[in-house]
């Protein structure tokens, strides 16, 4: 199990009660538009830790419209289920 700050599990946490799993996706883009307000190292810090998530396959992003788009695995559900509570 990675280990995650709070601010990388409110981007999971938003994607999950947004229900965005498997087929159903966003932007990328948008996502990384919910932490637009943190400080320099802490954004860096979300960053990281998402690509470790691509990484371990708990987020999905594929190239849809020209533009990477992102979702929630449905096989690791219940990994996002013991990160997310």
């Amino acid at each position: 199990m990675i280990e995650l700050s709070e601010n990388t599990k409110d981007i999971i946490r938003k994607l999950y009660h947004k229900k965005r799993i498997g087929g159903k996706h966003t932007e990328e883009k948008n996502c990384l538009k919910w932490i637009k307000n943190l400080s320099r190292e802490k954004h860096k810090l979300v960053l990281e830790e998402w690509q470790e998530c691509i990484k371990e396959e708990l987020i999905l992003r594929e190239i849809k419209t020209g533009e990477f788009h992102v979702s929630l695995n449905p096989r690791k559900l219940k990994a996002i289920h013991e990160i997310i509570d």
